[in-house]
Order: C-alpha cells, then structure tokens, then sequence
C-alpha cells in the first residue's frame, strides 16, 4: 500500500507541470471563453487563500492535498476548454511555440537585460583599478546658484 502511495505522489508530481503549462496557455487563448477562464482562477485563488485550511500538520499529507486539488482544478479547467484548442495548444507546446515558451523567452530577455544592467564591471570584479582617464567625470552635482 505504501508503495501505491508514493507511485501515486510521483505521477501526480510528474503530470502537474505538464498540466499547469497547458492550463497557462489556454487561459492566454481567447478561443477558450472568458467564464470557463474565471472559474479555473477562482479554484486556484481558494487554493492558494488562507481561507481553505489543509492539515499541513500531518507530514506530507497537507502537500499532497494541495498538489492532487491544483492538478484537479487544472484537469477539469482543460476538460471544459473546447477540444480543438486544447489539441491547437498542446502541439504548439510539443514543438515550443506556446505562450508560455514565448513568455519563458521574454522572461529570459528581460532577466538577462536587467543582468548586464546591474552587474558588477569586469574591474570591479577583478579588482583591477581603471587607468586614469578611462573613466568619465562625474557630473558636478548641482548647487545653488
């Protein structure tokens, strides 16, 4: 019985990112209709609220609730999503053409940008000091007149 257990906790585990990437793009789509969106919103807001206490007291039992509920919730929101865009969207996850493969790049654009923006010059890090006259003045700060 043990064993069945954690063979369950692992499938679970293993189909919820697939799940919620799914789920991810069909609420993006605006083939799906915009109730069926809020719905599936809604049931992840009550599961994420202090309002819906799970007995996160007994070891594992209160993850394990909420992992079966979200991937519940996100089974039924893709059940009520008609089937020609849940099929459009998984092939377009197959070949990493999705919104959330599109998001993931621009995530990826913009961490990068905000990377180079804020890291430490390459003297800085070596702890080389700049030749004199490679660095420009400072601005003079403004004063009263």
């Amino acid at each position: 019985m043990i064993f069945g257990g954690f063979r369950t906790l692992k499938r679970l585990v293993s189909e919820l990112p697939q799940q919620l990437r799914l789920s991810y793009c069909l609420v993006r789509d605006p083939r799906v209709p915009l109730y069926t969106k809020a719905a599936f919103v809604v049931g992840l807001g009550v599961l994420v609220s202090p309002v819906v206490e799970i007995p996160d007291e007994i070891p594992l039992l209160g993850q394990i609730d909420e992992i079966a509920l979200t991937l519940l919730a996100s089974r039924l929101f893709i059940a009520a999503c008609p089937d020609d865009v849940v099929i459009d969207i998984e092939q377009l996850i197959i070949e990493q053409r999705s919104a959330f493969d599109e998001d993931v790049r621009r995530g990826e654009k913009v961490a990068l940008a905000i990377w180079r923006r804020f890291r430490p010059e390459e003297n800085e890090l070596s702890g080389a000091a700049e030749p004199a006259g490679q660095r420009e003045p400072s601005p003079a700060p403004a004063g009263p007149a």
